[in-house]
């Protein structure tokens, strides 16, 4: 029966699906955060769980990796990525064969769970970030069986679940794609779900939430858009990272799962085929890439993922070394930092309802608020030449 490490858990969901009883289910703890709960009275001590449980097991080092600057060559799937549209392109690629995508989409309700698609209709809500954990719920199970049909598959998703998938299926599949991102750590539903109570008071009834839109921040870390349902039409409202508590904590790293800052997978030994981040400080290398608008930083783990890689063309990428593209990353070198603050997050979402904490927060944190504001005003050249003195 498996031991639940409530510092090690990072919630995949390998355990609770795999379980041939079905005696495992979820229970919250700080933040709200998920936990697998064992039924004792129900487990037959199969020994599933802990066969399939990703947190102890050591990670397969490749020695054929390769690092690129990619920028997607289609100027409307750009405007709609994150970063460069890389992950578009590997999907298009998957679907051109008849294959199926699974990734995080933020459903009605503002619920971040993982789905399949199987083309580019269903593919548009798995583009852009979602800064809190996807519910993998069945999809590993899903994704077994589309393998074992023979159909071509690609699982999106942040490494630990990535490294969940895996030991769910127990072998290789060479009909098998995964993407890992390069990812910082991941706040949760519930704490979402209670920053969403606050949003609505203020906005009315949200449509669609998006971070990292470069609608009105470019490729930037800064840009929220919310998408309000009015009584006649939809109606986009921008704002900024540091106008709201939840995304403001979210990039401080005061909000992560306890595992996120002693998180195995943050450095360049990674677990996905393919590797997916922002390519930040890729001005300084003077690549012939045109930039501005977004770049993916993308590592190709292994040879399988390279000979994906070689049929896409919708990608303009130049070759960088690995040690360049972990040098503006920090998820690339360490795990992030736990800070102090972090206890205080937690008393506040144990005590506070979302209006409560927007309003501490725009009082404790005025600098920032200015700070952010004037930042906002800079032209983006004078941004690259800041960027540039600090290195």
């Amino acid at each position: 029966m498996l031991t639940v490490d409530y510092e090690k858990c990072t919630g995949c969901g390998a355990c609770v699906q795999r379980c041939p009883k079905r005696c495992i289910s979820w229970t919250e703890r700080e933040f709200g955060f998920r936990y697998p709960q064992i039924d004792k009275d129900a487990c037959v001590n199969c020994g599933q769980c802990e066969k399939v449980c990703p947190i102890d097991k050591a990670l397969e080092v490749s020695a054929e990796q390769k690092a690129y600057a990619a920028v997607h060559k289609d100027d409307e799937v750009l405007a709609k990525s994150t970063s460069g549209g890389a992950f578009t392109a590997i999907a298009d690629a998957v679907f051109a064969q008849g294959g199926i995508v699974y990734g995080a989409a933020m459903l009605d309700g503002m619920q971040v769970k993982h789905i399949r698609t199987s083309g580019k209709d269903d593919f548009e809500g798995l583009r852009s970030s979602k800064y809190l954990q996807s519910d993998t719920g069945t999809t590993y199970q899903m994704v077994e069986q589309d393998l074992k049909q023979g159909k071509t598959v690609l699982y999106s998703g942040t490494p630990c679940q990535i490294d969940g998938l895996k030991n769910f299926l127990g072998k290789d599949y060479e009909n098998l794609y995964t993407v890992d991102i390069v990812c910082h750590g991941v706040g949760s539903q519930a704490y979402f779900d209670k920053y969403m109570d606050y949003a609505r008071e203020r906005y009315g009834k949200i449509k669609a939430l998006r971070f990292r839109s470069k609608e009105y921040a470019g490729w930037s870390c800064g840009g929220v858009v919310v998408v309000v349902d009015s009584s006649d039409c939809l109606k986009k409202i921008p704002y900024r990272d540091f106008d709201n508590y939840y995304y403001s904590y979210f990039l401080s790293g005061d909000i992560y799962r306890k595992s996120c800052y002693s998180c195995k997978y943050a450095n360049t030994n990674r677990v996905g085929d393919f590797t997916l981040g922002d390519y930040w400080g890729v001005e300084a290398l003077n690549l012939p890439l045109q930039t501005k608008n977004g770049c993916s930083l993308l590592l190709v783990n292994n040879r399988h993922a390279m000979l994906l890689l070689d049929e896409i063309e919708s990608l303009d990428r130049v070759e960088t070394t690995v040690e360049q593209a972990a040098h503006c990353n920090k998820q690339l070198n360490a795990p992030s930092k736990l800070m102090d603050s972090r206890q205080n997050r937690i008393g506040e979402y144990e005590s506070m309802s979302g209006q409560q904490i927007q309003k501490e927060y725009l009082k404790n944190h005025r600098k920032t608020v200015v700070k952010g504001q004037l930042k906002a005003l800079m032209p983006y050249k004078l941004k690259l030449l800041i960027r540039s003195a600090r290195k």
